[in-house]
Order: structure tokens, then C-alpha cells, then sequence
């Protein structure tokens, strides 16, 4: 785990300058130069694109984790595996331009209802998604040459750099909103570009066909791997993304805008999570081919209880300046009605990180083909119970189905799990672990809060939230709770002891 810890240390660095992006973007960018309605279509144009791009990659990215190690060698620069990553989700770009040029008039009436702004910007999903599509396979082509961070880097920083920078245009009005939308595309296909420059420079752009090391077999296999787990993307997007679809097709755009700053605030509590399973696959995938059993069992417990750590105090620290954070957002009459979304969201989303990397073990063992039921399951699930709780429940209702359609999936993944390879992520720590987030989220709920104006409030939130770091910190160190966070702590502390002198 501590590799795995430092690994994702660095890559966090990325995720969490993007996230404070991110949060500026979404909290407050957005929501005061875009209306509503335009907020809507932006990201929905982005997560449809995610969802189409899930299928059009053929599975592509998990093909790269789990096969490159079979073709990795500098001297027969990687035989080729580059060029095939590269051209084969060229079928599946194909096949979605085809679905799109047949069936562009009934996605467009799915919103004819309650959002026909949304109609004529549906065509820029396309591009959005092929984009999308070589972000993903060469992201993965650099992590497996083990570099995460710049990768990381340019899709968490850098893309939202260049939003923000066309949002403020739109905003100040140098642009239209068409043109906005043309010049988030454009911008959005620099990062893939920018990824082969960096890959380039790295010298593992390496463009040789090693026809000794293929056959049909092998490709074959990779097909069959990449086929299977493509359902699994396409459930896992439409899980995450289906609800904003279905809100706009049944409430209207204002509802999605809403939704969209709720989630993206619910959503930080699981940045840790998404840089540790980036950071892990290849890692679990060459434990299960050894059967390090041991290493295995320490990589899954160690995970979890960083997770419910790490998870635990970022879901307290947004719980209990929520209100506030809320008071200051433009336009926060309508997006305060987003707390409930994001307390029940984040909920969730702790409970499943806190369970450990049980979608990285299953997908990289022989059970492989269960995550893709289970996420086709999740989906079906996402659709009726979104049908079924938004009429009565407005957005709450669609973050009623996210989590629970999160945390029964999270179940059944724990069980199996434990019913297949007889390990488990829970330890002794845990419960020590439960006592200090549940001390340090008792005095946040009696800390006071103040404020009455932006200056007072933030003030409030800070101080607010570093009383409660330091308390959480102080009891996690001192009880010896996560080995890795005592290191990592210890380090610090030597490297300032150091500079002092």
C-alpha cells in the first residue's frame, strides 16, 4: 500500500488543484455567468459524451491495464501495443457515427417536452465523445508507462483552465453562446493532443509493429476482455450521468443545473477514491497473476481504511459548512435546493470508498465479467428508480436512486468478494478509525458558525474547518490509526524540521 499511497499522493495533487477549480467553476464561475439553461446544456453535451465515449472506445483503456505488461519491453518498443490501442476504437467511433446519423431525431424528442434548448446542441455530443475516447486511451498508455500525474494533470487543470477561460468570455460577452460551445469542443481536443506531445517527449511513442508477438488468439482475448468491460462503462456512465437526462426530460433544464452543482460538491469526497483505483489497477492486475495473496489482502485493507479516513473527514467538513457554502453561490436561491441532494450523495459515496478496491479486484481476476452484470444491473436500476422517484420527489429523489443503486451495488461487490477469495477490508482499526470521525463530526456540529457577509462566511468556513483538521489529525496520529498517514506525516514533519534549521 505505501507505494501505492506516495503514487496516488502525486497524482492527488492534479485531482485536487482540479477539484478547487472545479469548485470555483461550478460553484461560482458558472452559476454567475451562466444561466440556468446554458449551465444544463453544457454539461449534459460533456456526460453524454462521457456515455457515448464509454462505448466507442471498445473497452480499449481496460485492455491497455490488463494486457500491457504481456507486451511491455523498450527494446521491442512495446511490440506494437501502442498502434493497436490507437486504431482500435476506430470501429467503435464508427459505429457510433452511424447510431447518431439513424437516430439524432429521437434523441432530440426525448427532450422536445421539458427542454428543447437542449435540441440543437445535441450534435456536438459526438465530438465530445471521440475526444473523450483518446483522452482515455492514452491516459492509460502513460499510466502504464507509470505516469499518472501529467496525464492527471492536463484533464484536471488544464481543461478546466481553458473552460473557465471561455466561460469568462461568454460572461463579458465576447461570445455567443453557439460559439462558446464550438470553442469548448475545440479546447477539450487539446488535451489529447497534448498527451501525445507528452508521450512523445517521454520516447515511448513508439509507432513498431512487432507481428511476431500477435496472433488471433491474443487478439481475440483482448476483444472478448475489452467487449465485456465496455458494458460495464456504459452501465458505470449511465449510472453516473442518467439522472441528469432524466430530470430534463421530465422536470426541466433549471433542475439539472441544480443537480449538476450538488453532485459536483458531493463528488469531491470520492477524489481520493478515483486516484487510488487509477494508481491500483495495474498494481492488483500483477498481484492476481502472481497470487501474492498477502500482498492483496494488505493492499485491500490498507485502501479501505485510508478511504474511510480520508472520505469521512472531507463528507464532515462539506456536512457542516453546507448551509453557509450555499448562502454565497450566485444565484442561491435556486441552487440551495441542492442540500439535500448532497448530503445524500456524498452519504453514499463515503459508505462505497470506504469499502476498498473491490471493483479493481473483481475486474482483474477470472470473476472479471461480474462487474459488467452487475453495472448493467446498476443501470436498469438507475433508469426505473429515477422514473420513479422524480415525479414525487423532484432531484432529491433522483439522489434518493443514486444511493441506493451505490450502495446495493457495493454490497453485493463486498460479498462476492469475500464468498470468491475469502478476504475482507475490514481490520481492527476500524473501529478506533469510526471513533474519531465520529468525535470530530460531534464538535463540528457544535462549533458555531458565523457570518453576514462573504469576508465573515468564509472566515467561518475556514477556521471552522481547520479546528476540525487539526482534531481529526491530532486523533488519527495519535492513536496510530493509518500507517501510511503516520508516515506520511512523520516525512513532513522532518522535511520542516529540516528547513528550520
Amino acid at each position: 500500500m505505501g507505494l501505492i499511497f506516495r503514487q496516488s499522493l502525486k497524482s492527488s495533487v492534479g485531482y485536487y488543484i482540479g477539484v478547487l477549480l472545479g469548485a470555483l467553476n461550478t460553484l461560482f464561475i458558472s452559476t454567475k455567468f451562466l444561466e440556468p439553461d446554458q449551465l444544463a446544456i453544457s454539461r449534459i453535451l460533456l456526460e453524454n459524451g462521457l456515455i457515448f465515449a464509454a462505448f466507442s472506445h471498445l473497452g480499449t483503456p481496460y485492455i491497455s491495464d490488463k494486457f500491457f505488461s504481456r507486451f511491455k519491453s523498450d527494446e521491442n518498443k512495446h511490440n506494437g501495443f501502442l498502434i493497436f490501442i490507437t486504431i482500435f476504437p476506430l470501429l467503435g467511433i464508427s459505429i457510433l457515427l452511424c447510431f447518431y446519423y439513424f437516430f439524432q431525431t429521437e434523441i432530440g424528442n426525448i427532450f422536445s417536452d421539458k427542454s428543447p434548448v437542449i435540441i440543437p446542441y445535441i450534435k456536438y455530443t459526438i465530438p465530445i465523445s471521440i475526444i473523450w475516447v483518446y483522452i482515455s486511451v492514452f491516459e492509460s498508455y502513460s499510466r502504464c508507462n507509470g505516469r499518472a500525474a501529467v496525464p492527471t494533470f492536463l484533464r484536471e487543470v488544464i481543461m478546466r483552465v481553458l473552460n473557465i477561460l471561455l466561460i469568462l468570455l461568454l460572461g463579458f460577452g465576447f461570445l455567443d453562446f453557439q460559439l462558446f460551445i464550438i470553442l469548448y469542443v475545440i479546447t477539450m481536443a487539446f488535451i489529447p493532443f497534448a498527451l501525445i506531445i507528452y508521450i512523445v517527449i517521454l520516447k515511448k511513442w513508439y509507432w513498431s509493429w512487432n507481428k511476431e508477438v500477435w496472433n488471433w488468439s491474443i487478439l481475440r482475448e483482448m476483444a472478448i476482455f475489452g467487449g465485456v468491460l465496455i458494458l460495464g462503462g456504459i452501465g458505470s456512465n449511465l449510472v453516473l450521468f442518467l439522472d441528469r437526462n432524466i430530470i430534463a426530460a421530465k422536470i426541466g433544464p433549471t433542475e439539472v443545473a441544480i443537480f449538476t452543482v450538488a453532485s459536483y460538491i458531493a463528488a469531491i469526497i470520492e477524489i481520493p477514491s478515483k486516484s487510488i483505483r487509477q494508481i491500483s489497477s495495474p498494481i492488483i492486475s500483477d498481484v492476481i497473476f502472481r497470487n501474492d495473496r498477502e500482498k492483496l489482502i494488505s493492499l485491500y485493507r490498507k485502501s479501505a481504511l485510508n478511504l474511510f479516513l480520508i472520505g469521512g473527514i472531507t463528507y464532515l467538513l462539506i456536512a457542516v459548512n453546507l448551509e453557509q457554502l450555499f448562502s454565497v453561490l450566485p444565484k442561491s436561491e435556486i441552487y440551495e435546493k441542492g442540500i439535500m441532494v448532497v448530503l445524500i450523495v456524498g452519504l453514499a459515496k463515503w459508505i462505497d470508498m470506504s469499502l476498498g478496491l473491490n471493483i479493481e479486484i473483481i475486474a482483474f481476476s477470472k470473476y472479471y465479467k461480474l462487474n459488467t452484470l452487475l453495472v448493467i444491473l446498476m443501470a436498469f436500476m438507475a433508469f426505473y428508480l429515477n422514473i420513479l422517484f422524480i415525479p414525487y420527489l423532484g432531484i432529491n429523489g433522483s439522489a434518493l436512486a443514486t444511493a441506493s443503486i451505490t450502495l446495493i451495488s457495493s454490497a453485493i461487490r463486498l460479498i462476492f468478494v469475500y464468498a470468491k477469495f475469502k478476504i475482507y477490508p475490514f481490520s481492527k482499526k476500524d473501529l478506533p478509525a469510526f471513533f474519531v470521525i465520529m468525535v470530530t463530526g460531534m464538535v463540528g456540529i457544535l462549533f458555531p458558525s458565523f457570518g453576514g457577509n462573504y469576508i465573515a462566511i468564509f472566515l467561518s468556513i475556514g477556521i471552522k474547518s481547520i479546528f476540525l483538521l487539526v482534531i481529526f489529525l491530532s486523533l488519527v496520529i495519535k492513536f496510530n490509526i493509518s500507517e501510511d498517514i503516520n508516515v506520511l506525516f512523520k516525512k513532513i514533519s522532518d522535511q520542516i524540521f529540516k528547513a528550520s534549521k
